[in-house]
């Protein structure tokens, strides 16, 4: 094995080595009368400046790096040749040409650089560039002077319009623009954006930027601008196209809203004004309902998803709103919302025009059913599913969602020698069949009118049922569930879950003679019991991520529950406690104890290639009352591939304890600290690459825990955290993520003081076939670790 070992170690050294020399000779494809263009630096006098703005205007960029040196895509672009082949044109593909030194470009971006600063207010900023020659490679320098800037001095509004006067002259406090501060057509931009925002809030439906136009009176001496904002009529444009009409710019308020829950659009292309005369109406709180044949949807669940009300006035906001809703419903395929001016050429003044709303919604398939076959994995343990699903989306016509799917599952154990070492030792089958049912209503289901919070916030409800069965070589447990909660929205970047009632019923039988002595009489043996849990628990949940602009943003998600308090203080004034002085309900004990946690992520979006992504994650799970243990499905665990990936799943702690008896892995606690930190980046084609790094642990709570160093104590835990790093391959399929991480440990807790960071002694040990640590653990995974 060692042989066998250092022959493929050798060759995968060789194939960096011949990687690393073509990726340094870079020149490989430059001309001989042409340069690499190596590096772009920009230096400025002015720390006010955002460098990586001034960056982001360069044309064109030294070709891309991976970790921070090496230049991948060049390096594959490289491994081509001259030749017009199959290979040599893959590689040329997937790869990036090199970048080449240009004059012409060096002069349109000190243009570019120029134009910047102008728009910054720095109208007599100066660019020079330098370029040093070496080596067929040229490296770049913009020496950046910004002079002095241009300040507001006074901010004016004339209004050609009067009638906006009143309006925009309140609103001034939110303006963007301040007196003194730089005369920066970008913040220009932004406000005449925001204005026409504001405006659309207030019912001026036909309000554009385009009204507003700056004029700036600029005194160079002093270096200030006096600014005027000039707000132009609105232009109404009689039915013959002749001529526009300048007038005062119009309100408007809802007249009719229009829903056509069935809208078929290959028919209303034909002869649209045919096909709304041919719909029945039939109108429902004020909302006029267009259908054909019957209506197949109940109207309080649509129209309790519209903001655009009759009788109110024109809010862009209640349009954006409509269409989230209505969407998130996913009983509509198309979603398509439109206003008409019901007197567009009048020239008579109003207080408020009237304005008519169609809102068009074409019908989704309501029923389906699908079968799969996946790949599964629980946190590093792989296996394989088969699922039958049935969806229908509009169960009894009010957009509830039912959703049935039946599981059948093997997933292999990885069985692990108990010495020191911890190899993997063979892997050993777990079965699972299960089924579970979800019902999703788009309301609060409660017996008090919530159509306004429905409006408001946008809230589920959900009920669920499921049974499952699993047999392990250790034991067979059963688990049925069933739940009933409620989702709802407080902003586009805050989420909420409540479930008030969450009842588990797990029993376990068969268990493994071997495995039943080693927990008999110990602290661990109550998490093996059966148990009944009826928890209540709620999650915040935070996301300011937008899918649409590479930008940074954090995840964060609190957890709380509580399990039998209810149950308790019933039993504590009727009930009989047990021999063992707990509570029972249907011969089972229920659980008591309460759980938090809290999961924080940051994702660092470097470019379209390159991420770095940070997360902590700290919960503790108290047990009490009726409880001396935290069932085991509620305990917390590391390792694995979503853990710290050093070490295989549940293998790690708790504390410095290292389980040696049981050959599957199964170490389980009540408090857990965890962080990590992974650099993302893509390679070619569908491969995308990771470095990471884990650290963290799991504690037990109670000192009867009967694990030696298992306990958590603040001036010891910090000595019990454990370390891991490694490498990982990942593969974008568009729909999922396969993902091979591979994990290193560098500190075991485990080990005596002063021997706990094993990685010091790798190198020394190399050839000792018995020493752990120079086995890495490998993982297969679907989807990023968090």
């Amino acid at each position: 094995m060692l042989v066998h070992g250092k022959r493929y170690s050798a060759a995968l050294y060789s194939l960096i080595i011949v990687f690393l020399l073509y990726s340094c000779s870079s020149t490989k494809h430059v001309p001989d009368d042409r340069y690499l263009l190596s590096k772009v630096k920009i230096e400025t006098d002015n720390k006010q400046i955002d460098k990586k703005e001034l960056e982001s205007y360069i044309r064109p960029k030294p070709n891309k790096k991976i970790l921070f040196f090496i230049r991948f895509y060049l390096g594959l672009y490289n491994l081509s040749g001259d030749k017009d082949s199959r290979l040599n044109g893959w590689l040329q593909k997937i790869g990036e040409a090199p970048i080449l030194w240009d004059e012409y470009e060096i002069e349109k971006n000190n243009e570019r650089l120029k134009l910047y600063l102008k728009n910054k207010g720095y109208y007599y900023a100066h660019v020079d560039d330098s370029t040093r020659f070496h080596n067929k490679k040229a490296k770049v320098r913009y020496a950046v002077e910004t002079g002095d800037p241009y300040y507001i001095r006074n901010i004016n509004y004339n209004f050609r319009d009067t009638t906006l006067r009143n309006l925009v002259l309140r609103d001034t406090v939110n303006s963007l623009l301040k007196r003194g501060s730089l005369f920066d057509a970008d913040i220009l931009q932004k406000e005449r954006q925001r204005v026409e925002e504001y405006l659309q809030t207030s019912g001026y439906f036909n309000f554009t930027k385009d009204y507003i136009l700056y004029q700036a009176d600029s005194l160079q001496y002093m270096m200030r601008v006096d600014l005027t904002a000039n707000f132009n009529e609105y232009q109404l444009n009689r039915p013959d196209g002749t001529y526009s009409l300048p007038v005062p710019h119009r309100k408007y308020r809802i007249r009719n809203v229009y829903i056509l829950p069935d809208f078929n659009q290959k028919e209303a292309l034909v002869n649209y004004e045919d096909y709304i005369a041919n719909l029945t109406e039939e109108v429902y709180n004020n909302y006029r309902i267009l259908y054909t044949g019957q209506l197949k949807i109940n109207p309080l669940v649509v129209t309790q998803s519209i903001y655009i009300i009759p009788g109110n006035m024109f809010h862009i906001d209640d349009v954006r709103e409509t269409y989230k809703h209505l969407s998130s419903l996913r009983i509509f395929k198309m979603v398509n919302i439109y206003f008409e001016e019901t007197e567009p050429y009048t020239t008579y003044y109003q207080d408020d025009y009237p304005l008519d709303c169609y809102i068009q919604l074409s019908p989704s398939t309501l029923q389906s059913y699908t079968i799969e076959l996946e790949g599964t994995n629980s946190s590093g343990n792989v296996g394989a599913a088969g699922n039958i699903s049935y969806q229908h989306r509009n169960l009894f016509g009010g957009g509830e969602n039912l959703h049935v799917r039946l599981k059948g599952a093997v997933e292999f154990l990885r069985k692990i020698d108990s010495t020191q070492i911890q190899r993997l030792k063979g892997v050993d089958e777990l079965f699972e069949l299960g089924i579970d049912t979800r019902i999703t209503l788009p309301q609060f289901l409660l017996p008090i009118k919530t159509e306004n919070f429905i409006r408001k916030y946008n809230p589920r409800t959900r009920i669920t049922f499921a049974g499952n069965i699993q047999k392990r070589p250790d034991y067979t447990r059963s688990i049925i569930n069933a739940g009933f909660g409620y989702t709802w929205s407080t902003s586009p970047y805050i989420a909420h879950i409540i479930n008030p009632l969450d009842i588990n019923f797990v029993k376990i039988f068969n268990i493994d003679s071997v495995f039943r002595e080693n927990i008999q009489g110990t602290y661990l043996e109550h998490s093996y019991e059966d148990k009944l849990i009826t928890a209540l628990n709620y999650s915040f949940m935070f996301n300011n991520q937008d899918i649409n602009k590479l930008k940074n943003y954090f995840y964060l998600r609190l957890n709380a529950e509580q399990s039998g308090n209810l149950l308790s203080g019933l039993y504590n004034i009727v009930g009989t406690p047990n021999e063992d002085g707990r509570f029972e309900l249907m011969k089972n004990e229920f659980a008591q104890y309460l759980k938090g946690d809290i999961d924080l992520r940051y994702y660092h979006i470097v470019d379209d290639k390159t991420s770095f992504v940070y997360r902590i994650f700290m919960g503790m799970a108290y047990p009490y009352g009726n409880s001396v243990a935290i069932p085991f499905e509620k305990q917390y665990f590391t390792g694995g591939a979503n853990g710290i990936r050093a070490w295989p799943v549940k293998n790690l702690g708790p504390g410095k304890y290292r389980e040696t008896e049981s050959v599957y892995p199964n170490a389980t606690a009540d408090i857990k600290l965890e962080t990590n930190f992974e650099y993302r980046f893509k390679l070619f084609w569908i491969l995308e690459g990771a470095l990471f790094a884990d650290a963290g642990n799991i504690w037990a709570i109670r000192q009867e825990e009967g694990r030696p160093g298992s306990v958590f104590h603040w001036d010891t835990f910090y000595h019990q955290i454990a370390i891991g790093t490694g490498v990982g391959l990942r593969m974008d399929f568009s729909f999922f993520i396969f993902r091979i991480d591979m994990g290193l440990k560098i500190r075991d807790p485990s080990f005596s003081k002063g021997e706990r960071w094993v990685i010091l002694d790798w190198q020394k040990n190399v050839n000792d076939l018995d020493y752990p640590y120079k086995y890495p653990n490998f993982h297969i995974a679907i989807g990023y670790p968090f």
